[in-house]
């Protein structure tokens, strides 16, 4: 699902950052769309048997590069900021409908929960998204670290587990989403910066990365009591 955004939504977005004249609500639209096709991956690309599309469809990273890429799509920080939490709701509500239709019930807690976290996350990955195509200072590196940082935590996180739980092995799908979280925050910072601007970069991931991941370690530890 990253590597479907990375390569189609690079382009789409370069592009319209050359055609001013596309209107604010087809921007927004495919926000939304982007939203709920990440939706749409997490609640039906959970029972398929390939670990790794299971192991992402459960995991927390194509969801933070769509905020992102929906923030990218916009004209200015708070249509990015809008687009960003438009994106993060509709995969949430298209994910809880997936949910309904295959029939669980007892959703309104999650969905409460959820959306709340999609309302945050998409105001901070929706704004770094525009800063990435708008900005060419220092403020560029800074945002798609924050982005690839987060990829980071997550699989340091996965790992993490995984060692505590049954050591590593390939065979695991923690290792495999892991594994492909590194993949695409290295991609993320090649394809998205300017060679120029890969050494801050890079300063700013450890920062980040470190942050993100105490993060999901403090929540980890409320949540289920370690």
């Amino acid at each position: 699902m990253e590597a479907f955004l990375v390569t189609v939504m690079t382009p789409t977005i370069i592009a319209l950052g050359y055609h001013q004249s596309v209107n604010d609500a087809v921007r927004m639209g495919a926000a939304m769309l982007i939203g709920l096709m990440v939706g749409a991956f997490s609640t039906f690309g959970d029972p398929i048997g390939v670990m790794v599309i299971n192991g992402l469809a459960n995991a927390a990273s194509p969801w933070v590069v769509t905020a992102f890429f929906a923030g990218a799509l916009q004209r200015g920080p708070r249509r990015a900021v809008a687009g960003g939490v438009a994106a993060m709701v509709a995969g949430v509500v298209m994910y809880y409908i997936g949910a309904l239709l295959e029939g669980h019930t007892h959703l309104l807690f999650q969905f409460v929960v959820w959306t709340a976290a999609a309302v945050v996350s998409g105001c901070l990955f929706g704004l770094a998204g525009i800063t990435w195509r708008m900005r060419s200072d220092l403020w560029r590196p800074i945002a798609v670290a924050a982005v690839s940082g987060t990829l980071l935590a997550e699989a340091a996180h996965r790992f993490i587990l995984v060692e505590i739980w049954t050591g590593w092995e390939w065979e695991i799908t923690y290792v495999q989403v892991a594994v492909a979280n590194i993949v695409m925050a290295g991609l993320l910072l090649l394809v998205l910066l300017e060679r120029r601007h890969w050494l801050p970069a890079l300063g700013w991931l450890a920062l980040v990365t470190g942050a993100a991941l105490l993060v999901l370690l403090t929540a980890y530890a409320l949540l289920w009591g370690w």
